[in-house]
């Protein structure tokens, strides 16, 4: 390896690249979101939003900033160059928020959670666009927005699930015989 990072004493759940400044993001068990130069150094101090272990974080596409999903089921946005949490915690999920991923438009964030619910936010307001999409899911592991925006897809126990932006299930695929922890979009969104 070029560089090994280690800082975190629990868990690393999740990673997000800055492509301007070519800082990486992490999130980990010990309840902290931290960014790191190429040299591995720490950039800032931990960002700590008090809702236990950080299991999903997601850049939006400017690198402005990151939202945050952790233990205690609540979304945190954060400002990537001042270091500091925009308002009061998103509420909603029952469980952990394991995935986040920001629409390309930017004009939405979805979540999914181990209480097997996927949620839409407005991130100007913190608020739910719609009702929660209740999955096939027993958790949901991974959700993503395809490149033009128009769908996003998620997993868990066993089967894909192809959704509309507005949340209507479009197509459910099954082949995988377990838990499926991760997925992404061909760049021309005609494969996952």
């Amino acid at each position: 390896p070029e560089r090994i990072i280690e800082d975190h004493p629990r868990c690393i759940w999740s990673l997000a690249y800055l492509k301007a400044s070519c800082n990486v993001m992490s999130a980990s068990d010990d309840s902290s979101v931290r960014q790191w130069n190429r040299d591995g150094e720490p950039v800032g101090k931990s960002w700590d939003g008090g809702g236990g272990a950080v299991q999903s974080i997601a850049l939006r596409l400017d690198d402005t900033m990151v939202v945050s999903g952790s233990v205690d089921g609540r979304l945190r946005l954060w400002n990537i160059k001042e270091g500091n949490m925009i308002g009061d915690p998103w509420e909603g999920h029952d469980a952990a928020v394991r995935c986040l991923d920001w629409s390309p438009d930017a004009l939405e964030i979805v979540s999914g959670s181990q209480d097997g619910t996927i949620r839409r936010w407005n991130p100007d307001t913190g608020l739910q666009i719609a009702p929660p999409i209740k999955t096939s899911h027993a958790w949901v592991s991974a959700v993503k927005y395809s490149p033009q925006g128009d769908r996003f897809i998620s997993c868990g126990n066993g089967a894909i699930c192809v959704w509309s932006r507005d949340g209507k299930l479009l197509k459910e695929i099954n082949g995988h015989d377990d838990r499926v922890m991760s997925l992404c979009w061909s760049k021309d969104g005609a494969h996952i």
